[in-house]
């Protein structure tokens, strides 16, 4: 087990709490221009999450996984109503602590394990949580761009 992916892991969903906690119900639907808001980030990340798990799940139970694309595009729109970003914050901590627990039993045979992505050259379990990892990281930096910058200094991403 990667001790170092493990302490990120942790502490992703403590971060991600803290930051959301300081901003204002305003800002996290704030629209700038037509990019996500804070919000829809948010709940980028629990979505992810869920088909994240899903992945770690195959890398432990199949001998050979293959992964498939995952677009953000194709969500089907849910008529629930809609959750709080500390409900999604919530959620997003529950389906990490899952994640957790199910990756703390891979052995090393898991670790070692390669598995197939059309939308990549390799694809092993350590891949699956470095990207995980990274995915957190960019969306927060993301989010705090969202927050704090002025709108003028907010880059375009393509």
């Amino acid at each position: 087990m990667n001790k170092a992916f493990m302490v990120a892991l942790e502490n992703d969903k403590e971060m991600l709490g803290q930051f959301v906690e300081r901003m204002k119900e305003e800002e996290i639907d704030r629209r700038i221009k037509d990019y996500w808001t804070i919000y829809e980030h948010i709940d980028h990340l629990v979505e992810t999450q869920k088909m994240l798990l899903g992945r770690i799940e195959q890398f432990l139970e199949e001998e050979s996984p293959v992964m498939k694309p995952y677009t953000p595009e194709d969500k089907p729109k849910a008529n629930n109503p809609k959750k709080t970003a500390g409900e999604l914050v919530a959620e997003f901590r529950d389906l990490r602590d899952r994640q957790i627990r199910r990756i703390r039993t891979a052995k090393k045979e898991v670790w070692e394990k390669i598995g197939k992505h059309e939308e990549y050259d390799r694809y092993s379990f350590e891949i699956l949580l470095r990207h995980m990892i990274f995915h957190d990281y960019y969306h927060m930096y993301r989010m705090e761009e969202l927050w704090i910058e002025k709108e003028q200094y907010i880059r375009e991403l393509k």
